[in-house]
C-alpha cells in the first residue's frame, strides 16, 4: 500500500509533457506555413496593393504577432497560452478586414487577398490550444466571419461562394482539437502505465526482499524457535508454550501470512498480548473498560490502527523486559476527543529521552508503526523513576448507530 501511495503521489509527466512539445511542434509550423502564404502571396501580388505601403505594413504586423506567438510556445515549451490565442483570433479578424479593404476589388479571388490562407492556417492553433471544443469552434467563427462579411461586402464574391469558403476555418480547427485530444489522452495514459510499472516493480522488488529475508529467518531462527519447542531443553512450561507459539508464527510469516494481532480488535488484541508476555515471566494489566464502553457508543477502531497499536504496545513491554529492570508494566487504551490512545507505565529505572538513539525500538519500531496509521507518540521518562509511554491516533470515525439504538433515540 506505502509503495502505491508513493507512486501516485509523484506521478510521471514525461508522456504529458512530450506530448505537449509534439503539439507545440504542430502549432509553429501550421503558424510558420501560414506566413509562408503570407510570403507568396505579397511577393506575386504587391501591385494590387492601395497603397503599397500599407501592404507592407499590414505583412509586418502578421509577421511580428506571430513570431511573438512562437517565441512565447518555445519559451515555455508548450502552447501559447489561452489568452494570447484567443487575443490572436482577434487580431485575425481584424487583419481579414483591414486586407480585404487594402485589396483591389478585381483581385479579391487572387493571392492578393493573402491573409485568407494565412488564417486558414492559423486557425489550426484554436484547436491546438484550447480543449473544449466550444471554445475551438468560438474562437475560429471570429475570423470565419470576418472573411464572409469581408468577401461579400468588400470584395463582392456572391454569397453562395463566400459562407462556404468560411467553413474551413470551423474545420480546420475542429480537426486539430482532435488530433492534440488524442495526443493528450495518450500521453496521460502513457504516464499512467509507466508509474503501474514502476508501481508493480517496486512490489515486486519488495517480495523478492521479503523472501529473501524469510528464507534466512527460515534457516537460522525459525529453525532454532521449532528445535527448542520440540526438545525438552526448557524446563519452564510458560517459556516453553511461548517458545513454541513463536515458532508457528513466525512459521506464518515466513509463508506470507498475515500476522493476526487480534483480528482487528483494539481490547482482545491488548489482552492477548498480556498473556504473551506473561509467558516470559512479565506481569501486564490491561485496562481497556474505558475503550469497550467508548466503542460500542461512540467510534470504532480502524482494524489497521488497532493492529498497529498492538504491535507497537508489544514492542514497549519488549522493551520493559530488556531494559526497566521490572516485570510490571500497566497498559491502558481508552477513547479521548475523537482519537484512540493506548499508554504503558512502568517502574522500572527509566532513561533520558533526549539520548534516544534513532532506530532503536522505542523510536523505530513503536513511532514508526504509529506514524503509519497516523498517530503519535510521546516518550516521558526520567533515569530511576520509569517510563510513560503514550500512542495517540487521531480521526476515529464515528460508529454507526444499530437498530435497536435507532429505535430508542425514536422513541425517546
Amino acid at each position: 500500500m506505502r509503495t502505491t501511495a508513493i507512486g501516485a503521489a509523484t506521478g510521471s509527466v514525461a508522456g504529458v509533457l512530450r506530448s505537449e512539445r509534439v503539439v507545440l511542434r504542430a502549432y509553429v509550423l501550421f503558424r510558420l506555413g501560414g506566413l509562408l502564404q503570407v510570403v507568396i502571396g505579397a511577393v506575386t501580388t504587391f501591385p494590387h496593393y492601395r497603397p503599397l505601403g500599407a501592404g507592407v505594413a499590414l505583412c509586418a504586423v502578421v509577421f511580428g504577432e506571430s513570431f511573438a506567438l512562437i517565441a512565447v510556445g518555445l519559451r515555455l515549451r508548450r502552447v501559447p497560452p489561452r489568452a494570447l490565442v484567443a487575443v490572436d483570433a482577434a487580431v485575425m479578424a481584424g487583419v481579414l478586414v483591414v486586407g480585404g479593404g487594402l485589396t483591389d476589388r478585381a483581385h479579391g479571388h487572387t493571392w492578393a487577398y493573402f491573409v485568407y490562407p494565412f488564417s486558414l492556417l492559423a486557425s489550426i492553433g484554436f484547436g491546438l490550444v484550447f480543449t473544449r471544443l466550444v471554445s475551438v469552434f468560438a474562437l475560429a467563427a471570429l475570423p470565419a466571419a470576418a472573411y464572409a462579411v469581408t468577401a461579400v461586402a468588400q470584395l463582392g464574391e456572391p454569397v453562395w461562394n463566400a459562407v462556404p469558403n468560411s467553413v474551413p476555418y470551423l474545420v480546420n480547427a475542429g480537426v486539430a482539437w482532435a488530433v492534440a485530444r488524442a495526443l493528450r489522452r495518450t500521453g496521460r495514459e502513457l504516464d499512467i502505465a509507466t508509474d503501474t510499472a514502476m508501481v508493480k516493480e517496486a512490489e515486486l522488488a519488495a517480495e523478492r526482499e521479503r523472501v529473501r529475508h524469510a528464507r534466512l529467518l527460515h534457516d537460522r531462527v525459525l529453525q532454532t524457535l521449532e528445535t527448542l519447542a520440540r526438545e525438552p531443553w526448557i524446563t519452564d512450561p510458560g517459556l516453553h508454550a511461548h517458545v513454541r507459539a513463536e515458532a508457528v508464527w513466525l512459521r506464518g510469516f515466513v509463508r506470507g501470512e498475515r500476522p493476526v494481532t487480534g483480528n482487528g480488535d483494539l481490547a482482545s488484541g491488548l489482552a492477548g498480548l498480556a498473556e504473551d508476555m506473561a509467558r516470559i515471566g512479565q506481569t501486564v494489566e490491561v485496562h481497556t473498560a474505558q475503550l469497550r464502553s467508548a466503542s460500542e457508543r461512540a467510534a470504532t477502531v480502524p482494524e489497521e490502527v488497532a493492529d498497529a497499536l498492538v504491535e507497537a504496545t508489544r514492542e514497549a513491554l519488549t522493551n520493559v523486559v530488556k531494559h526497566a529492570g521490572t516485570a510490571r508494566a500497566v497498559v491502558r487504551a481508552e477513547l479521548v476527543g475523537g482519537a484512540v490512545m493506548v499508554s504503558v507505565l512502568d517502574n522500572g529505572t527509566g532513561f533520558d529521552p533526549t539520548t534516544l538513539p534513532p532506530g532503536s525500538g522505542l523510536d523505530g519500531s513503536v513511532r514508526d508503526r504509529v506514524a503509519g496509521v497516523g498517530g503519535r507518540v510521546t516518550i516521558d521518562s526520567t533515569p530511576g523513576a520509569g517510563t510513560y509511554i503514550e500512542m495517540r491516533v487521531p480521526g476515529l470515525k464515528p460508529r454507526d448507530p444499530s437498530p435497536l439504538s435507532k429505535e430508542r433515540e425514536a422513541g425517546s
